[in-house]
């Protein structure tokens, strides 16, 4: 007898988590922006994807891969990728560049770009 082995993601935990993760940032003076990118931000994650944030921040010294734990969070529910620019490594960087073509932007210093939680939920309703 075979056995069939059902995984899924919990995505209201995902969701939860992304609406503390972003209120901590928020709380930052050197954080501008988050954005969700990848597959959770097209929609077509799966049980094995990981989250992708790139956050962008005012100038820091660190390389950007140094900067990572100085942001993550105590827990997450799933893998958590972090990106963690300045705004002109932002502009310097093809990489940067292509993971905002398909990101969703969770929150901004900016008054213009503000966005809820409620914002936040609507993006996993699609």
């Amino acid at each position: 007898m075979s056995s069939v082995r059902i995984i899924s993601t919990n995505k209201t935990a995902v969701i939860n988590a992304l609406e503390t993760l972003v209120k901590r940032l928020k709380t930052r003076p050197e954080v501008l922006e988050v954005h969700l990118c990848g597959s959770w931000a097209k929609g077509n994650y799966s049980p094995y994807s990981d989250v992708d944030l790139l956050i962008v921040i005012k100038d820091d010294g660190r390389m950007p891969h140094d900067r990572v734990p100085h942001y993550l969070p105590d827990s997450f529910p799933l893998g958590l990728d972090l990106f963690i620019y300045t705004v002109d490594e932002l502009e310097k960087s093809r990489f940067a560049r292509e993971l905002l073509k398909d990101a969703v932007r969770l929150w901004s210093s900016n008054p213009a770009h503000l966005t809820t939680s409620s914002q936040i939920r609507m993006v996993f309703q699609r």
